[in-house]
């Protein structure tokens, strides 16, 4: 250091022989240079890395069989056929239910350069960025097969290759993917990947699918290498997601390479309503209304607001057997909430009407239900506007029968007779202990789509551009692109069958109610 200063005084010195400025300035000006420089290469990062873009959405093609019942006001709806659930579309040269974005020209979400929220991190302590670490095993297929289900004629080989000694060749319609464990629920990811095709009409597709969220996947359509990345986010009650190369078409030749997925950050922040029931005592009137009386479908119960109170963290809807003389009673009224003489059970209904209402988001309720026979619980939304089913109802969740239902209903030519979307889940196909624990119900709600996820499975999803009221009320109008309230209620007989056997008190718990938007 001594040395390097000696000499820079005898060149300062020679300088000033002829005119040079003084040392002082000298290094004023370098380090300006240095600032500047640095200055250009956070331009240049920033051009590559600090702007995300957002294509238009994928769209879902979708049928709507005539499903389920009514929560309506008035009149009853009957009961009817309910559809399966959406069958899984891996192995079958199917990569999930959405359409084929690379045909549309509608790929998915283009993430920001990797590892942002690290260097977010970095900047605000001054430590250096981690470079991201990547979740995926054998990414560039160096270990051949291992970790990844190779389906349809694909190939592992050792030529054609982005980087290293192997890669991915895929011909006709075929491909490979891979289970991934152990990810963050409510987190965001980025998947990118390189991959090239010889034919630009026989799309390569890099993707991500059964993450509690909508399919998304980005085209490669170039005949060289190219890097293309797409962003997701897991669902609340995700941990896993399955990740894709696949080709579409053609006998055309494709090939795929380094596939590299890191964590972002966390998808949603606070909610934009939420009620965790953490009180004591009745639910906050401020958040919640009470229904009361026999309210629809010929059910058993009296609703009334003393079968909802709040207790340990947890919302408890009390399904009770209880006799008293019916208010409302008329002797020979062919009216079944008046020719009742007797209220012989009793339960309660919760709803957010005139209190919160809200339009597209993300709905998240934690709760464990019944599964008794003769119970009814649920979760679900109705339209402010227009008479039901015009209005719009969405069936987040019911269990009766021994399923779990996620149904979506709207208008037809004839009044209090609606178009049904619905999935029905035997409780049977989960494990033993499944009803005595709590589950994480989702309602991901767009203006294109609407989608139902249990514990981060995908129930039930509808494309908006199918659930357009009939002529009967509000013709023509979407009762899904219209502000919903939120119920939860406990019936009970009625769809939910007999009560003979069932044990009283039954009881129905919610833990927490989040909407975000």
């Amino acid at each position: 250091m001594i040395k390097a200063l000696g000499v820079l005084v005898l060149v300062w010195l020679f300088r000033v022989g002829l005119g040079a400025p003084p040392i002082g300035e000298v290094m004023l000006r370098g380090m300006m240079a240095k600032r500047h420089l640095l200055a250009l290469l956070s331009l240049s990062v920033c051009a590559t890395g600090c702007h995300e873009a957002t294509p238009p959405p994928i769209a879902i093609e979708s049928t709507q069989p005539e499903a389920g019942r009514g929560h309506d006001d008035p009149p009853d709806a009957a009961d009817g056929r309910d559809t399966g659930n959406i069958p899984d579309a891996a192995g079958s040269g199917d990569t999930g239910n959405t359409r084929d974005a690379a045909e549309t020209g509608e790929a998915g979400t283009t993430a920001d350069a990797a590892g942002r929220a690290d260097v977010a991190a970095a900047a605000d302590t001054g430590a250096e960025p981690q470079a991201p670490v990547n979740l995926l095993r054998n990414p560039g297929f160096e270990e051949g097969s291992a970790h990844w289900s190779v389906w349809g004629g694909a190939q592992i080989i050792d030529d054609n290759t982005h980087e290293g000694d192997h890669a991915l060749r895929l011909t006709r319609v075929n491909g490979a993917e891979q289970l991934v464990e152990g990810l963050e629920p409510n987190t965001t990811y980025r998947l990118s990947g390189w991959a090239r095709t010889d034919n630009p009409e026989h799309i390569v597709t890099i993707g991500v699918k059964h993450h509690g969220n909508q399919e998304v996947r980005v085209p490669f359509t170039e005949a060289v290498y190219r890097e293309n990345a797409v962003e997701f986010s897991t669902g609340f009650g995700s941990t896993s997601a399955i990740i894709y190369a696949y080709k579409h078409r053609g006998e055309s030749t494709a090939h795929a390479d380094s596939l590299f997925l890191a964590r972002v950050g966390t998808a949603y922040g606070e909610p934009l309503w939420a009620d965790e029931f953490d009180g004591a005592g009745a639910p906050d009137p401020e958040r919640w209304g009470f229904e009361e009386g026999f309210v629809r479908n010929e059910e058993l119960q009296w609703y009334q607001r003393e079968n909802a109170f709040q207790e340990g963290g947890y919302l408890i809807l009390e399904g009770r057997e209880e006799r008293r003389a019916n208010p409302n009673y008329i002797a020979g009224s062919a009216d079944w909430k008046t020719n009742r003489e007797f209220i012989e059970h009793t339960s309660a209904s919760i709803r957010t009407r005139d209190r919160f209402d809200w339009m597209y988001g993300r709905v998240v309720v934690r709760a464990k239900v019944t599964n008794h026979t003769g119970t009814w619980p649920a979760i679900w939304t109705l339209g402010v506007d227009c008479p039901w089913p015009s209005n719009g109802e969405i069936d987040i969740m019911e269990n009766y029968g021994g399923n779990i239902l996620a149904n979506f209903a709207w208008g037809t030519d004839r009044p209090w007779t609606p178009s049904w979307d619905s999935s029905r889940t035997p409780v049977s196909s989960f494990d033993a202990d499944w009803s005595e624990r709590f589950h994480i119900w989702e309602l991901d709600w767009t203006e294109n789509r609407l989608a139902i996820y249990l514990d981060g499975q995908l129930l039930n999803e509808t494309s908006l551009a199918n659930t357009i009221n009939g002529a009967a009320e509000c013709a023509g109008q979407n009762p899904f692109q219209q502000r919903h309230y939120l119920l939860l209620n406990l019936a009970l007989g009625s769809n939910g069958g007999s009560v003979e056997n069932l044990s009283f008190p039954t009881r129905y718990i919610v833990d927490y109610v989040r909407i975000y938007p």
